[in-house]
């Protein structure tokens, strides 16, 4: 599961770095991919922590 997560999270990343390559980091379009590419972030995140020891 970890592993398709990371894929997104890549795939993200790069479609941010073009968006704002070629709309700017200010466009409505790069807002919306950096936030998908924040949440995607967060449920990784939320996927590979490990629960603390009692």
């Amino acid at each position: 599961m970890s592993q398709e997560l990371w894929k997104e999270v890549e795939q993200l990343q790069e479609k941010l770095h073009d968006t704002i390559s070629k709309k700017g980091v200010g466009s409505p379009e790069a807002i919306r991919v950096m936030q998908a590419f924040r949440e995607k972030m967060d449920e990784y995140k939320r996927c590979t922590k490990k629960p603390l020891e009692p």
